[in-house]
Protein backbone atom coordinates (compact mmCIF):
# COMPACT_ATOMS: atom_id res chain seq x y z
CA UNK A 1 0.00 0.00 0.00
CA UNK A 2 1.41 2.90 -0.80
CA UNK A 3 1.73 5.58 1.71
CA UNK A 4 1.57 9.83 1.95
CA UNK A 5 4.02 10.71 4.29
CA UNK A 6 5.59 14.22 4.86
CA UNK A 7 8.44 13.74 7.16
CA UNK A 8 8.41 17.72 8.23
CA UNK A 9 11.10 19.51 7.07
CA UNK A 10 9.84 22.65 8.60
CA UNK A 11 11.43 25.98 8.50
CA UNK A 12 9.55 27.17 6.12
CA UNK A 13 9.94 24.16 3.89
CA UNK A 14 8.43 20.63 4.14
CA UNK A 15 9.76 18.37 1.62
CA UNK A 16 7.25 15.56 1.16
CA UNK A 17 8.23 12.12 -0.32
CA UNK A 18 5.31 12.24 -2.87
CA UNK A 19 3.72 15.03 -4.90
CA UNK A 20 0.30 13.39 -5.60
CA UNK A 21 -1.84 14.41 -2.83
CA UNK A 22 -2.19 16.53 -0.49
CA UNK A 23 -0.04 17.05 2.33
CA UNK A 24 1.12 19.30 4.98
CA UNK A 25 3.16 18.28 8.16
CA UNK A 26 5.07 19.88 10.66
CA UNK A 27 7.75 19.27 13.30
CA UNK A 28 9.30 22.34 15.42
CA UNK A 29 9.56 25.58 13.44
CA UNK A 30 12.72 26.51 12.95
CA UNK A 31 14.38 22.92 13.63
CA UNK A 32 13.94 20.94 9.84
CA UNK A 33 14.05 17.28 10.41
CA UNK A 34 17.69 15.88 8.87
CA UNK A 35 15.92 12.49 8.49
CA UNK A 36 16.05 11.74 4.62
CA UNK A 37 16.68 8.35 2.86
CA UNK A 38 20.54 8.49 2.08
CA UNK A 39 20.93 11.23 4.08
CA UNK A 40 24.97 11.27 4.81
CA UNK A 41 25.92 10.13 8.91
CA UNK A 42 21.90 8.48 8.99
CA UNK A 43 23.90 5.21 9.15
CA UNK A 44 25.24 6.21 12.44
CA UNK A 45 21.99 5.00 14.48
CA UNK A 46 23.31 1.87 13.86
CA UNK A 47 25.04 -0.02 16.88
CA UNK A 48 28.46 0.00 15.42
CA UNK A 49 28.56 3.16 13.67
CA UNK A 50 27.74 4.90 16.88
CA UNK A 51 31.45 3.77 18.00
CA UNK A 52 32.91 6.79 16.11
CA UNK A 53 30.91 9.52 17.28
CA UNK A 54 32.28 12.16 19.82
CA UNK A 55 30.18 13.81 22.27
CA UNK A 56 30.73 16.39 25.01
CA UNK A 57 34.29 16.16 26.66
CA UNK A 58 35.97 14.00 23.66
CA UNK A 59 39.14 15.26 21.96
CA UNK A 60 38.40 16.02 18.55
CA UNK A 61 40.80 14.13 16.38
CA UNK A 62 43.91 16.26 15.10
CA UNK A 63 44.66 16.70 11.26
CA UNK A 64 41.08 17.00 10.36
CA UNK A 65 41.25 19.27 6.93
CA UNK A 66 38.73 20.39 4.15
CA UNK A 67 39.38 20.78 0.29
CA UNK A 68 35.73 21.47 -0.47
CA UNK A 69 35.29 25.07 1.02
CA UNK A 70 33.56 28.51 -0.28
CA UNK A 71 34.80 32.04 0.51
CA UNK A 72 38.00 30.71 1.87
CA UNK A 73 41.39 32.19 0.99
CA UNK A 74 43.73 28.61 1.23
CA UNK A 75 42.71 26.00 -0.71
CA UNK A 76 42.38 23.57 2.86
CA UNK A 77 40.84 24.56 5.92
CA UNK A 78 42.40 22.70 9.01
CA UNK A 79 40.62 22.62 12.02
CA UNK A 80 43.52 22.72 13.99
CA UNK A 81 44.38 25.97 12.62
CA UNK A 82 41.61 27.11 14.79
CA UNK A 83 43.37 26.12 17.73
CA UNK A 84 43.79 28.92 20.86
CA UNK A 85 40.12 30.06 19.20
CA UNK A 86 37.00 28.41 20.11
CA UNK A 87 35.43 26.75 17.03
CA UNK A 88 31.35 26.35 16.21
CA UNK A 89 30.40 24.07 13.78
CA UNK A 90 27.39 24.75 12.25
CA UNK A 91 25.55 21.64 10.56
CA UNK A 92 23.49 23.53 7.88
CA UNK A 93 21.51 22.74 4.42
CA UNK A 94 20.45 25.37 1.53
CA UNK A 95 16.57 23.03 1.86
CA UNK A 96 16.58 24.00 5.67
CA UNK A 97 15.15 27.63 6.42
CA UNK A 98 15.83 27.43 10.06
CA UNK A 99 19.54 26.04 9.46
CA UNK A 100 20.16 28.49 6.91
CA UNK A 101 18.79 31.53 7.89
CA UNK A 102 20.79 31.37 11.33
CA UNK A 103 24.10 31.66 9.45
CA UNK A 104 23.70 35.88 8.97
CA UNK A 105 23.24 35.66 12.51
CA UNK A 106 26.47 33.92 13.09
CA UNK A 107 27.93 36.06 10.80
CA UNK A 108 27.17 39.25 13.25
CA UNK A 109 28.59 36.87 16.58
CA UNK A 110 31.60 36.26 14.40
CA UNK A 111 32.53 40.00 14.13
CA UNK A 112 31.79 40.33 17.85
CA UNK A 113 33.94 38.05 18.69
CA UNK A 114 36.52 37.25 15.95
CA UNK A 115 39.16 37.21 17.73
CA UNK A 116 38.31 34.22 20.22
CA UNK A 117 35.71 32.34 18.47
CA UNK A 118 35.42 31.11 14.86
CA UNK A 119 32.15 29.97 13.32
CA UNK A 120 32.12 27.11 10.78
CA UNK A 121 29.36 26.45 8.77
CA UNK A 122 29.31 22.76 7.41
CA UNK A 123 26.93 21.03 4.94
CA UNK A 124 26.76 17.52 3.51
CA UNK A 125 25.65 19.42 -0.19
CA UNK A 126 27.24 20.33 -2.96
CA UNK A 127 29.02 23.39 -3.45
CA UNK A 128 26.83 24.04 -6.67
CA UNK A 129 23.63 23.58 -4.57
CA UNK A 130 25.18 26.34 -1.58
CA UNK A 131 25.80 28.61 -4.47
CA UNK A 132 22.74 28.75 -5.80
CA UNK A 133 21.17 29.32 -2.84
CA UNK A 134 23.39 32.60 -2.08
CA UNK A 135 22.41 33.62 -5.34
CA UNK A 136 19.25 33.76 -4.43
CA UNK A 137 19.35 35.52 -0.89
CA UNK A 138 21.48 38.75 -0.74
CA UNK A 139 21.88 38.18 3.46
CA UNK A 140 23.53 34.81 2.64
CA UNK A 141 26.01 36.75 -0.38
CA UNK A 142 27.30 38.58 2.28
CA UNK A 143 28.51 36.17 4.75
CA UNK A 144 32.11 36.22 5.72
CA UNK A 145 32.28 32.67 7.05
CA UNK A 146 33.91 29.82 5.42
CA UNK A 147 31.49 27.46 4.04
CA UNK A 148 32.87 23.75 4.52
CA UNK A 149 30.34 21.93 1.32
CA UNK A 150 30.37 18.36 0.12
CA UNK A 151 31.30 16.88 3.73
CA UNK A 152 30.23 13.53 5.05
CA UNK A 153 33.04 13.04 7.49
CA UNK A 154 31.67 15.32 10.34
CA UNK A 155 28.03 13.92 9.91
CA UNK A 156 29.38 10.41 11.39
CA UNK A 157 31.52 12.00 14.06
CA UNK A 158 28.06 14.08 15.19
CA UNK A 159 25.32 12.61 14.14
CA UNK A 160 22.14 14.60 14.02
CA UNK A 161 18.31 14.53 12.88
CA UNK A 162 17.53 17.82 13.24
CA UNK A 163 19.08 20.91 11.35
CA UNK A 164 20.50 23.56 12.78
CA UNK A 165 23.02 21.30 15.14
CA UNK A 166 25.97 23.43 16.50
CA UNK A 167 28.87 21.82 18.05
CA UNK A 168 31.42 24.04 20.34
CA UNK A 169 35.13 23.18 20.30
CA UNK A 170 37.16 25.05 23.24
CA UNK A 171 40.69 26.31 22.50
CA UNK A 172 42.06 22.90 23.04
CA UNK A 173 39.79 20.99 20.35
CA UNK A 174 37.88 19.30 23.05
CA UNK A 175 34.13 19.30 23.08
CA UNK A 176 32.37 21.58 25.00
CA UNK A 177 29.09 21.77 24.06
CA UNK A 178 26.30 20.48 21.58
CA UNK A 179 23.32 22.90 21.24
CA UNK A 180 20.85 24.52 18.82
CA UNK A 181 21.19 27.94 17.69
CA UNK A 182 18.78 29.43 20.01
CA UNK A 183 21.64 29.28 22.68
CA UNK A 184 24.23 31.23 20.25
CA UNK A 185 23.65 34.38 21.93
CA UNK A 186 25.58 37.05 22.70
CA UNK A 187 25.87 36.62 26.48
CA UNK A 188 25.88 32.84 26.30
CA UNK A 189 28.97 33.66 24.14
CA UNK A 190 30.88 36.26 26.09
CA UNK A 191 30.49 33.90 29.22
CA UNK A 192 32.06 31.09 27.46
CA UNK A 193 34.99 33.15 26.15
CA UNK A 194 35.42 34.71 30.13
CA UNK A 195 35.05 31.66 32.03
CA UNK A 196 35.61 28.57 29.65
CA UNK A 197 32.19 27.35 31.25
CA UNK A 198 29.27 26.27 28.79
CA UNK A 199 26.02 27.73 29.54
CA UNK A 200 24.24 26.26 26.64
CA UNK A 201 21.37 23.49 26.68
CA UNK A 202 22.07 19.97 25.44
CA UNK A 203 20.58 19.08 21.84
CA UNK A 204 20.44 15.41 22.08
CA UNK A 205 18.81 13.97 18.86
CA UNK A 206 16.68 10.73 20.47
CA UNK A 207 14.65 9.64 17.64
CA UNK A 208 12.11 6.79 18.69
CA UNK A 209 11.33 4.78 14.89
CA UNK A 210 7.98 5.11 13.36
CA UNK A 211 7.08 2.47 10.82
CA UNK A 212 3.91 4.48 8.71
CA UNK A 213 3.38 0.87 8.02
CA UNK A 214 1.95 0.05 11.67
CA UNK A 215 -0.61 2.53 13.32
CA UNK A 216 0.14 4.94 16.09
CA UNK A 217 -1.79 4.52 18.41
CA UNK A 218 -3.02 0.64 18.29
CA UNK A 219 -0.21 -2.06 17.90
CA UNK A 220 0.14 -5.58 19.63
CA UNK A 221 2.94 -7.74 18.15
CA UNK A 222 1.07 -10.59 19.74
CA UNK A 223 -1.62 -10.16 16.80
CA UNK A 224 0.08 -9.44 13.79
CA UNK A 225 -3.02 -8.38 11.49
CA UNK A 226 -5.72 -5.95 13.83
CA UNK A 227 -8.02 -5.68 10.44
CA UNK A 228 -8.96 -2.58 12.20
CA UNK A 229 -11.38 -0.95 9.95
CA UNK A 230 -12.48 2.31 12.11
CA UNK A 231 -10.90 3.55 14.77
CA UNK A 232 -10.06 7.51 16.45
CA UNK A 233 -7.78 8.30 19.06
CA UNK A 234 -6.29 11.25 20.21
CA UNK A 235 -3.09 11.48 22.86
CA UNK A 236 -1.19 14.10 23.80
CA UNK A 237 2.80 14.95 23.63
CA UNK A 238 4.35 11.97 22.64
CA UNK A 239 8.21 12.18 23.74
CA UNK A 240 10.93 11.52 21.81
CA UNK A 241 8.40 11.06 18.28
CA UNK A 242 9.29 12.83 15.44
CA UNK A 243 6.51 15.52 14.14
CA UNK A 244 4.82 14.92 10.94
CA UNK A 245 1.51 13.93 8.92
CA UNK A 246 0.37 11.18 6.84
CA UNK A 247 -2.75 11.12 5.16
CA UNK A 248 -3.55 8.02 3.11
CA UNK A 249 -6.44 7.56 1.02
CA UNK A 250 -5.91 4.07 -0.28
CA UNK A 251 -8.57 1.46 0.67
CA UNK A 252 -10.28 3.58 2.89
CA UNK A 253 -8.51 6.78 5.36
CA UNK A 254 -5.50 6.82 7.50
CA UNK A 255 -5.01 10.01 8.93
CA UNK A 256 -1.84 10.16 11.27
CA UNK A 257 -0.78 13.59 13.33
CA UNK A 258 2.14 13.22 15.18
CA UNK A 259 3.21 15.82 17.90
CA UNK A 260 1.63 18.81 15.82
CA UNK A 261 -0.56 22.44 17.30
CA UNK A 262 -3.90 22.24 17.45
CA UNK A 263 -3.84 24.60 14.19
CA UNK A 264 -2.65 22.07 12.27
CA UNK A 265 -5.42 19.63 13.28
CA UNK A 266 -7.85 22.07 12.06
CA UNK A 267 -6.19 23.33 8.43
CA UNK A 268 -6.26 19.63 7.44
CA UNK A 269 -9.22 18.80 8.83
CA UNK A 270 -11.18 22.01 6.84
CA UNK A 271 -8.95 22.06 3.74
CA UNK A 272 -9.38 18.71 3.19
CA UNK A 273 -8.90 18.11 -0.58
CA UNK A 274 -9.70 21.02 -1.33
CA UNK A 275 -6.58 22.33 -2.92
CA UNK A 276 -7.73 26.01 -4.07
CA UNK A 277 -8.65 26.97 -0.31
CA UNK A 278 -5.57 25.93 2.07
CA UNK A 279 -6.14 27.18 5.22
CA UNK A 280 -3.18 28.44 5.78
CA UNK A 281 -1.81 31.75 8.01
CA UNK A 282 -3.48 34.50 5.83
CA UNK A 283 -6.90 32.41 5.53
CA UNK A 284 -7.36 32.04 9.41
CA UNK A 285 -8.20 34.06 12.06
CA UNK A 286 -8.56 33.36 15.60
CA UNK A 287 -10.97 35.01 18.76
CA UNK A 288 -10.00 34.82 22.37
CA UNK A 289 -7.10 32.70 21.99
CA UNK A 290 -3.88 33.24 24.25
CA UNK A 291 0.07 33.92 22.90
CA UNK A 292 1.53 30.75 22.07
CA UNK A 293 -1.88 28.63 23.06
CA UNK A 294 -3.07 26.99 19.30
CA UNK A 295 0.99 27.35 17.96
CA UNK A 296 4.23 29.34 18.33
CA UNK A 297 6.79 30.78 16.47
CA UNK A 298 9.85 29.25 19.14
CA UNK A 299 12.19 27.11 17.58
CA UNK A 300 14.47 24.53 18.22
CA UNK A 301 15.12 23.49 21.77
CA UNK A 302 12.93 26.29 23.03
CA UNK A 303 9.94 24.85 21.03
CA UNK A 304 10.63 21.25 22.36
CA UNK A 305 10.37 22.87 25.95
CA UNK A 306 6.71 24.78 24.66
CA UNK A 307 5.58 20.98 23.95
CA UNK A 308 6.82 19.48 26.80
CA UNK A 309 4.55 22.01 29.27
CA UNK A 310 1.74 20.14 28.23
CA UNK A 311 -1.73 20.94 25.86
CA UNK A 312 0.48 21.97 23.84
CA UNK A 313 0.77 19.37 20.71
CA UNK A 314 -1.37 16.10 20.20
CA UNK A 315 -0.98 13.01 18.42
CA UNK A 316 -4.01 11.74 16.52
CA UNK A 317 -4.95 8.26 14.41
CA UNK A 318 -8.10 8.30 12.74
CA UNK A 319 -8.87 4.63 10.29
CA UNK A 320 -12.17 4.86 8.55
CA UNK A 321 -13.61 2.56 5.99
CA UNK A 322 -13.41 3.18 2.39
CA UNK A 323 -16.48 5.40 0.44
CA UNK A 324 -16.65 8.06 3.86
CA UNK A 325 -15.64 11.42 4.14
CA UNK A 326 -12.56 11.73 6.41
CA UNK A 327 -12.30 15.44 6.97
CA UNK A 328 -15.54 15.29 8.05
CA UNK A 329 -15.13 12.34 10.40
CA UNK A 330 -12.30 14.86 12.11
CA UNK A 331 -14.23 17.48 11.86
CA UNK A 332 -16.98 15.97 13.76
CA UNK A 333 -14.00 14.54 16.35
CA UNK A 334 -12.31 17.87 16.83
CA UNK A 335 -15.84 18.99 18.24
CA UNK A 336 -16.03 15.87 20.82
CA UNK A 337 -12.19 16.22 21.23
CA UNK A 338 -11.91 20.04 22.06
CA UNK A 339 -15.36 21.25 22.52
CA UNK A 340 -14.67 24.55 24.06
CA UNK A 341 -13.03 25.79 20.29
CA UNK A 342 -15.77 26.16 17.59
CA UNK A 343 -14.69 26.40 13.81
CA UNK A 344 -16.20 27.92 10.98
CA UNK A 345 -15.87 28.89 7.48
CA UNK A 346 -17.17 32.17 5.96
CA UNK A 347 -16.35 34.03 3.29
CA UNK A 348 -15.22 36.94 3.27
CA UNK A 349 -13.57 39.79 0.78
CA UNK A 350 -9.80 39.42 1.18
CA UNK A 351 -6.80 40.65 -0.58
CA UNK A 352 -5.04 38.06 -2.61
CA UNK A 353 -2.22 37.80 -4.59
CA UNK A 354 -4.15 36.24 -8.28
CA UNK A 355 -2.17 34.72 -10.95
CA UNK A 356 -4.74 35.65 -14.07
CA UNK A 357 -4.34 35.41 -17.91
CA UNK A 358 -3.71 38.39 -19.61
CA UNK A 359 -6.72 39.93 -21.95
CA UNK A 360 -7.32 38.43 -24.85
CA UNK A 361 -4.56 35.83 -24.37
CA UNK A 362 -5.08 32.09 -23.87
CA UNK A 363 -2.96 29.10 -22.60
CA UNK A 364 -2.40 25.83 -24.65
CA UNK A 365 -3.34 22.21 -23.14
CA UNK A 366 -0.46 19.84 -22.75
CA UNK A 367 -0.15 16.95 -25.12
CA UNK A 368 3.07 16.07 -23.02
CA UNK A 369 3.72 12.66 -20.51
CA UNK A 370 2.42 13.91 -17.22
CA UNK A 371 5.75 14.98 -14.55
CA UNK A 372 5.99 17.31 -12.26
CA UNK A 373 8.94 19.41 -10.37
CA UNK A 374 9.00 21.44 -7.59
CA UNK A 375 11.82 23.67 -5.21
CA UNK A 376 11.85 26.72 -3.97
CA UNK A 377 13.73 27.93 -6.90
CA UNK A 378 12.17 26.50 -9.52
CA UNK A 379 9.06 24.40 -10.81
CA UNK A 380 8.15 22.33 -14.02
CA UNK A 381 4.93 21.16 -14.64
CA UNK A 382 4.02 18.64 -17.40
CA UNK A 383 0.74 17.71 -18.38
CA UNK A 384 -0.09 19.21 -14.84
CA UNK A 385 -2.85 20.92 -13.24
CA UNK A 386 -1.92 24.56 -12.35
CA UNK A 387 -3.39 24.15 -9.21
CA UNK A 388 -1.44 21.57 -7.80
CA UNK A 389 1.52 24.29 -7.95
CA UNK A 390 -0.77 27.05 -6.37
CA UNK A 391 -1.56 24.84 -3.65
CA UNK A 392 1.98 24.04 -3.12
CA UNK A 393 3.56 27.43 -2.93
CA UNK A 394 0.67 28.44 -0.83
CA UNK A 395 1.93 25.92 1.81
CA UNK A 396 6.10 26.47 1.34
CA UNK A 397 7.27 29.10 -0.67
CA UNK A 398 4.26 32.22 0.25
CA UNK A 399 3.10 30.62 3.90
CA UNK A 400 4.23 33.90 5.56
CA UNK A 401 2.63 35.93 2.85
CA UNK A 402 -0.21 38.29 3.99
CA UNK A 403 -1.99 37.47 1.18
CA UNK A 404 -2.81 34.01 -0.04
CA UNK A 405 -2.20 33.07 -3.81
CA UNK A 406 -5.29 32.04 -6.10
CA UNK A 407 -5.87 30.84 -9.70
CA UNK A 408 -8.23 33.38 -11.44
CA UNK A 409 -6.92 32.30 -15.16
CA UNK A 410 -10.00 29.86 -15.71
CA UNK A 411 -7.43 27.00 -16.56
CA UNK A 412 -8.75 23.93 -15.58
CA UNK A 413 -6.95 21.55 -17.93
CA UNK A 414 -3.64 20.55 -17.83
CA UNK A 415 -0.51 22.46 -18.69
CA UNK A 416 3.45 22.63 -19.39
CA UNK A 417 5.00 25.43 -17.20
CA UNK A 418 8.36 25.88 -16.20
CA UNK A 419 9.21 29.10 -13.37
CA UNK A 420 12.43 29.98 -11.86
CA UNK A 421 12.52 32.86 -9.39
CA UNK A 422 12.39 32.57 -5.54
CA UNK A 423 9.18 32.08 -4.85
CA UNK A 424 9.00 33.47 -1.51
CA UNK A 425 8.96 37.17 -2.94
CA UNK A 426 6.10 37.65 -5.20
CA UNK A 427 7.65 40.15 -7.10
CA UNK A 428 10.32 37.58 -8.93
CA UNK A 429 7.14 34.85 -9.00
CA UNK A 430 5.34 38.47 -11.31
CA UNK A 431 8.34 38.49 -13.91
CA UNK A 432 8.55 34.64 -13.99
CA UNK A 433 4.87 33.89 -14.61
CA UNK A 434 5.16 36.91 -17.65
CA UNK A 435 7.96 35.58 -18.95
CA UNK A 436 5.58 32.09 -19.53
CA UNK A 437 2.68 34.22 -20.85
CA UNK A 438 0.79 34.33 -17.18
CA UNK A 439 0.51 36.91 -14.92
CA UNK A 440 0.60 38.22 -10.69
CA UNK A 441 -2.00 40.74 -9.76
CA UNK A 442 -2.84 41.77 -5.98
CA UNK A 443 -6.49 41.77 -6.26
CA UNK A 444 -9.58 41.84 -3.88
CA UNK A 445 -11.59 38.52 -3.76
CA UNK A 446 -14.05 36.60 -1.79
CA UNK A 447 -12.33 33.94 -0.38
CA UNK A 448 -13.42 31.37 2.22
CA UNK A 449 -11.73 31.80 5.57
CA UNK A 450 -11.67 29.18 8.47
CA UNK A 451 -12.36 31.40 11.90
CA UNK A 452 -11.40 29.48 15.35
CA UNK A 453 -13.13 30.78 18.40
CA UNK A 454 -12.43 30.11 22.04
CA UNK A 455 -15.69 29.68 24.22
CA UNK A 456 -16.04 31.70 27.31
CA UNK A 457 -17.72 28.53 28.56
CA UNK A 458 -18.15 24.85 28.33
CA UNK A 459 -21.75 25.62 30.03
CA UNK A 460 -23.11 28.46 27.78
CA UNK A 461 -25.43 25.98 25.59
CA UNK A 462 -25.94 23.75 28.65
CA UNK A 463 -27.26 25.91 30.71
Amino acid sequence: MKKTLLICLLGYLCVPTSTSTAQVADSPPGTDLVYQPGFPGQESASSSALLDTLTIGDQLPSGIEFSEVLQFDSDKLRLDDYRGKYVILQFWATWCTASSGSLPKADLLQEMFKDQIQFVPVTYESGAKVEKKLAFYSSMRDLDLPLIVDEHRLNKLFPHITLPHLVILDPMGKILAITGSEDIIEENLREMVTTGKANFRLKADNRIPFSINENLISGNTHIPSKNIRYQSALTGYLPGVSGGMIDDREDGAHIILINNPLIKFYRLAYTGRDLANFFGPNRMIFNGFGEDELDTRKSGLDYIEWMKEGNRVYSYELIAPPGVDQYHMMREDLKRYFPEIKAEVQTQKRKVWAIVLPDGKTYPRSLKERSYEFNPYRAKLSNYPLLGLIYQLNIYSLQLSPYPLIDLTGIDYPIDLTLEANFSNPEELKKSLQKAGLDLELREAEIPVLILSKQDSLTQNNP
